[in-house]
C-alpha cells in the first residue's frame, strides 16, 4: 500500500494521462484534475500545487478549487519538433498505431514534418496546398481532424482548424485493373494453378501451392490481407463456417512476413462466412499438424503469402500466358461481389459476406458481367 499524503502536502501523479493533485486538508480528502501530462504541462502543475501549500498554511484555501483551476498556456503556434511530438503521443498511446509501420499514418507524420513551423491558423492553408487525390486528401484530414480535437480537449489548443472543413467528392473513376473474370476466365485461372500449366523450367517452387489461396479468394471475396493473415483457429469445420475477424496488413517497411502487422478487419468487425462443401475440401488438407495459431495459407518456405510478390511472380505471369487481360489480385473479390449481385443475392447481404456496407456494394461491386439478352418490355 502506498503511504498517506502529509497533512498540508499536495501529491502529484496521472490520471488516465492526466496529471492529477491530490492532498488533505481538515479532515477532507480533495483531487483537482489538471491538463494532459507533458513535461511542460508538470511545471505548471507543480507551480499550482506550491500554491496550494501556500494557502493551506496561511488559511487561505479555497474549497471551491476555482482558483487552483488554471489551464496551461493555450499556444495557436507550436514548434516544429512539439507538434510532432504531440501527433506521434496521440497515434502511439490513444490510436494504438506506430508511425514507424502504418502508412497512413507515416505519411501523414511525414507531411508534417516536411510543412515545417505553421500555426493553427495556417495549417488549412498548408493542407490545401498539397497536391493529393480526393481520397488521399480526405484520409490526411479526417486524421489531423482526430489529432486537432484530441489537441482541443487536453488545452494545447483554443480551437480545432479543421472542425469545418469539408472533405472533398470523390470522383469515381473506372479501375480496369479491378475489372471482374468472367466465369470462363476464372476456370481457366484455377486450372493453371492447379495443373503447373505455366511453371518456368527449373522453378522451386510450384503455381500449385498457391491454388487453395486463389480458390479462397475467388470464392469468398476476401481482401487480400483477410486471406494471408486467417488462421486455422478461424476455420470451423465442426459449424462450417469460416470466422473473419483480423488482416494481416502491410506496413511502410513491406509486404514480406516479417514487415507485416496483424490488425482488426478494416471496419473493425467480425463477420462469418459459409464454409462450403467444395471450398472445405480444398482447405481442410492445409489444416493437418498445424497449430492453431499457423496460416491457413502459407508460402513455399512456410511463411505467409507475400501478395505484391505473388501478383508479380504468378499471378500476371498466368494471366499473360492465358492471353486475359492484365488484373491485380484484387479483382478476385470484385469478381465475388459483381457475382453475388448477379445471382440475385441481395445487396445488404452482399455487404455482409465482403465486409461492406449496402452502399458501397452497390457503388463498386456492381460489374455486370454479361449483358441480358433484350431490355424489358414497355
Amino acid at each position: 500500500m502506498g503511504r498517506k499524503t502529509l497533512k498540508g502536502l499536495v501529491s502529484i501523479d496521472a490520471d488516465k494521462n492526466t496529471i492529477r493533485l491530490r492532498w488533505r486538508y481538515q479532515t477532507k480528502r480533495y483531487s483537482l484534475n489538471l491538463f494532459l501530462f507533458t513535461k511542460v504541462n508538470l511545471v505548471k502543475a507543480k507551480e499550482i500545487a506550491v500554491l496550494i501549500e501556500k494557502d493551506l498554511v496561511a488559511g487561505s484555501f479555497d474549497p471551491s478549487l476555482h482558483k487552483y483551476r488554471q489551464q496551461p498556456v493555450k499556444k495557436t503556434c507550436h514548434p516544429r519538433s512539439t507538434t510532432i511530438e504531440y501527433f506521434e503521443e496521440w497515434v502511439t498511446q490513444y490510436k494504438h498505431m506506430d508511425c514507424k509501420r502504418n502508412i497512413d499514418y507515416h505519411a501523414t507524420r511525414n507531411m508534417l514534418k516536411r510543412w515545417g513551423p505553421f500555426t493553427a491558423s495556417t495549417v488549412v492553408h498548408k493542407l490545401n496546398g498539397e497536391t493529393f487525390n480526393e481520397r488521399t486528401f480526405n484520409k490526411r484530414l479526417s486524421m489531423l481532424k482526430g489529432f486537432y480535437t484530441w489537441m482541443v480537449k487536453y488545452h494545447q489548443l483554443a480551437f480545432n482548424p479543421f472542425e469545418l472543413v469539408e472533405p472533398k467528392k470523390v470522383r469515381t473513376t473506372p479501375k480496369p485493373q479491378r475489372k471482374p473474370f468472367s466465369q470462363e476466365e476464372i476456370e481457366k485461372i484455377l486450372q493453371a494453378f492447379k495443373a503447373d500449366t505455366y511453371l518456368p523450367k527449373g522453378c522451386r517452387y510450384p503455381h500449385s501451392n498457391y491454388y487453395p489461396f486463389v480458390y479462397f479468394i475467388f470464392k469468398t471475396g476476401v481482401r487480400n490481407a483477410e486471406a494471408i493473415g486467417l488462421r486455422v483457429a478461424h476455420i470451423d469445420l465442426v459449424n462450417s463456417r469460416i470466422k473473419i475477424s483480423e488482416v494481416l496488413a502491410r506496413s511502410i517497411q513491406g509486404t514480406h512476413a516479417s514487415a507485416r502487422v496483424r490488425k482488426e478487419t478494416k471496419n473493425g468487425k467480425v463477420r462469418y462466412l459459409p464454409l462450403d462443401e467444395d471450398l472445405k475440401a480444398v482447405i481442410e488438407p492445409l489444416l493437418k499438424n498445424k497449430d492453431r495459431d499457423a496460416f491457413v495459407f502459407q508460402s513455399p518456405n512456410g511463411t505467409c503469402v507475400d501478395d505484391r510478390m505473388f501478383q508479380r511472380r504468378v499471378f500476371k505471369p498466368i494471366l499473360q500466358a492465358l492471353g486475359i487481360e492484365n488484373r491485380v489480385l484484387y479483382a478476385c473479390r470484385h469478381t465475388f461481389g459483381s457475382r453475388c449481385i448477379e445471382s440475385g443475392i441481395s445487396p445488404v447481404m452482399t455487404a455482409f459476406l465482403m465486409g461492406n456496407n449496402p452502399e458501397t456494394a452497390l457503388r463498386n461491386y456492381i460489374h455486370q458481367l454479361s449483358l441480358p439478352a433484350s431490355l424489358p418490355l414497355l
